[in-house]
């Protein structure tokens, strides 16, 4: 059935570009959306004079900010976070929030960005923080989830935006890590004059290749060679590979201190108590998804998704305020019947 299918558009699709049909047809929206579906996802070779069209495999997809996921709406986007799936866009919220000892006020959407969902976090907050400049409410102190936070944005921010970034960084996850028992980063010295690392061991690295990560960041990559690692007695503890020698990838200097400066600051009761202030911010997010629906646009297309996007934060500021000029007392935290019964335990 796919395959008489992918034929019966490849004809459809021929029919409309041959000299002979009228010009107007290689113009209609659908007609593109089909012909860029069709190129993404099939395959169209000719054998012995025999046509044979196939699905394109897994590896030959385009990513996803750039393939069609639904021919209704081909801005849409297919996206993956936590193990939830959608096809559609992203909303990213800024409000304003209180300093402690402050007469408390509503705390107000300031921002709105939509993106497509396949857009990471971090990638919005330079757009941001120009938004918010432009309208005279760029933070002196600004609170981000874990996922708008980078080591560029700690390092840059404070100099170039007069903005003081608070948000907690990713721990070091690398399997060696987390098992507790192998070697992670944090046994390795790096010398960033010479461009070298030296293992546990002693050993010294071969390879240092400055470039970028999956998202644009500047990232460094540091490998040992295969035949440094392959004779190690602790080999076992550093990697798994069979091929190749052991590999770190690290940040520029100057963000790879800041990082280790946050992730040791993190933990304390200081850096917690400055952070918990962000505490309401998904109780926004509930609101907007309980209250005005957000999690499924109304609207086909980026810039009408974010028209609504900016209708909900409205929407969202004008309950707020009719709360807090009736003296409507905010709602307590949902604590779950189980966790209840522990604490009554």
């Amino acid at each position: 059935l796919a395959r008489q299918i992918a034929t019966d558009g490849y004809r459809l699709l021929e029919s409309v570009f041959v000299p002979t049909a009228p010009g107007w047809l290689q113009q209609v929206p659908a007609v593109t959306v089909l012909r860029t579906v069709w190129v993404q996802q099939f395959t169209r070779t000719v054998t012995d004079g025999e046509e044979e069209v196939t699905w394109r495999g897994k590896d030959d997809l385009p990513p996803s900010r750039a393939m069609v996921a639904s021919p209704y709406d081909p801005e849409a986007r297919y996206a993956k976070k936590r193990g939830s799936a959608w096809v559609g866009y992203k909303i990213h919220l800024s409000e304003s929030c209180d300093d402690p000892g402050e007469l408390k006020r509503p705390h107000l959407v300031t921002h709105v960005v939509t993106t497509d969902a396949t857009v990471n976090d971090a990638m919005v907050v330079e757009e941001v923080h120009d938004r918010l400049t432009s309208k005279g409410l760029l933070p002196g102190e600004h609170l981000l989830d874990a996922g708008y936070t980078s080591a560029e944005l700690l390092l840059t921010a404070p100099t170039t935006r007069g903005v003081s970034v608070v948000g907690p960084v990713r721990s070091n996850n690398t399997r060696q890590s987390a098992s507790g028992g192998g070697f992670g980063k944090s046994a390795f010295t790096i010398n960033w004059q010479t461009k070298h690392a030296l293992c546990p061991t002693g050993a010294t690295s071969r390879y240092w290749t400055e470039g970028v990560d999956n998202n644009g960041r500047d990232a460094i990559r540091i490998r040992f060679a295969t035949a440094t690692c392959a004779p190690c007695p602790v080999r076992d503890q550093c990697t798994r590979s069979t091929q190749y020698g052991r590999q770190l990838t690290v940040r520029p200097q100057e963000q790879d201190a800041v990082l280790e400066r946050v992730r040791a600051e993190q933990s304390t009761d200081e850096w917690k108590a400055r952070y918990a202030a962000r505490a309401g911010a998904e109780g926004t997010i509930h609101q907007a998804v309980a209250t005005a629906g957000v999690r499924r646009t109304r609207y086909v297309g980026l810039a009408k998704t974010r028209l609504a996007h900016i209708l909900t934060a409205t929407a969202i500021n004008l309950i707020r305020l009719d709360a807090w000029w009736n003296e409507t007392a905010l709602a307590r935290t949902r604590i779950s019947r189980l966790a209840a019964l522990g604490l009554a335990a």
